[in-house]
């Protein structure tokens, strides 16, 4: 870093300018140097800007991986679900909120809400497809 700190440093010819910074700190991030200290800021911000982009990305993928999932393991909750009607005591359960979805998935899971047939399934259900089968439901239309 030295070495490149005094090539950095000739170049600018800074102490000639009447600079106080050193080399070492012009190029180590610390000083608001007038030349280096800019250029290593907007570094760092697109650096900032590339990852945050990556994870955004990756994101949107497993979201839609999820939700393929979701549609996958849906079939046998359509069997059911798909002709509730508003009279029925089958619940429609499509467009309902991701978060409530999980949330009843899990108490019939733990056998705290009395239903043979939901707590059958929803035992056969992990965490990942409960939250597949909510994120599909939240989007699906009837």
């Amino acid at each position: 870093m030295i070495g490149y700190a005094a090539t950095v440093a000739a170049c600018h010819d800074c102490r000639r300018r009447g600079r106080n910074e050193t080399a070492e700190r012009m190029t180590d991030g610390t000083a608001a140097s007038w030349v280096i200290g800019p250029i290593l800021r907007s570094m760092r911000m697109a650096a900032a800007i590339c990852c945050a982009c990556v994870v955004a990305g990756g994101l949107t993928v497993a979201r839609t991986a999820d939700i393929e999932l979701g549609r996958y393991l849906s079939t046998e909750c359509i069997t059911c679900h798909g002709t509730a009607k508003a009279d029925s005591t089958i619940p429609n359960i499509f467009g309902l909120g991701e978060s409530h979805f999980v949330e009843v998935i899990r108490a019939y899971r733990a056998k705290a809400l009395p239903n043979p047939v939901m707590q059958s399934i929803a035992s056969r259900l992990n965490d990942d497809d409960i939250a597949a089968l909510a994120a599909y439901f939240e989007i699906a239309k009837k």
